[in-house]
């Protein structure tokens, strides 16, 4: 028991070296991840009162990279600038890189507060960024930023789509607060199948209008299908509409291939 005990003090007499006062006028924000994580102003002043009784608790230092820069602790600083105090305890931690503080940086936020759908968007796009930077990445990138998120890889792949495809004004209420993520992707896909039945709607017109050429009715059902697999392959509706196999229903028939009808039956479940 009594060289337990002791084995245990060093480790904290260890932990509690790195511990040490630094003036408050040295510290400062990333200003990059400070614009990400909003600090809650009633939170800083309410430990802001709790350090003027109190004074800063040693037990929670700031985080601090070796030139200082914040990584863990924004509010507490806040906090300790506030209510006058001088110095304050850090732990000076050392990071290889730029992406490596980020990633510590986020982690230590995700782990001590509850974040906003627009916080974690942030932070998908800021570690999205990271990892396709990084050619030793391996592995869906979507689950393990998930893994960092604490979000399933369904709800990552979300965000993806949002980033790829949202309009500024989508984004900025994603931002705000106005509007969640799933409620955001929903808007996004009831758009594009608001796109789809247009494109659809646009060509049976043409083909009503088309007179005197007698379009035939198994060529046309194909020929709707077929718009709807090229959509799903990511197609354009201008490179849909000029593409020669859709023009042929002008003549009456639609003329693909063996492999596209295959296709085409799987997808939609036809004879």
């Amino acid at each position: 028991m009594r060289l337990f005990g002791n084995t245990t003090k060093k480790a904290n007499d260890k932990d509690n070296a790195k511990i040490k006062m630094v003036e408050v006028s040295q510290l400062r924000f990333d200003r990059d991840f400070k614009n990400v994580f909003q600090q809650e102003n009633d939170k800083v002043a309410e430990i802001a009162n709790d350090m003027r009784a109190n004074g800063f608790d040693k037990s929670r230092p700031i985080i601090v990279t070796e030139a200082y820069i914040i990584v863990d602790g924004h509010s507490r600083f806040m906090a300790a600038k506030k209510a006058g105090l001088e110095k304050v305890p850090v732990i000076v931690k050392k990071f290889d890189s730029r992406d490596e503080t980020i990633e510590y940086e986020y982690k230590m936020q995700l782990n001590s507060r509850r974040l906003t759908d627009g916080e974690y968007f942030a932070a998908f796009l800021k570690l999205d960024e990271i990892r396709r930077s990084n050619p030793n990445a391996q592995g869906s990138s979507d689950e393990a930023i998930g893994r960092q998120l604490n979000k399933s890889a369904r709800q990552v792949c979300k965000m993806r789509e949002i980033a790829k495809k949202a309009d500024a004004s989508l984004l900025e209420k994603i931002q705000n607060g106005s509007i969640s993520i799933n409620k955001a992707h929903e808007l996004i896909k009831a758009a594009e199948a608001r796109k789809k039945a247009g494109i659809i709607e646009e060509v049976t017109d043409e083909k009503s209008s088309n007179t005197g050429k007698g379009i035939n009715s198994d060529s046309f059902k194909l020929g709707v299908l077929f718009v709807l697999s090229e959509l799903e392959k990511g197609r354009k509706k201008g490179q849909i509409l000029k593409d020669k196999r859709i023009a042929k229903l002008e003549l009456g028939e639609l003329i693909l291939s063996e492999e596209d009808v295959q296709r085409i039956s799987q997808r939609f479940g036809i004879a």
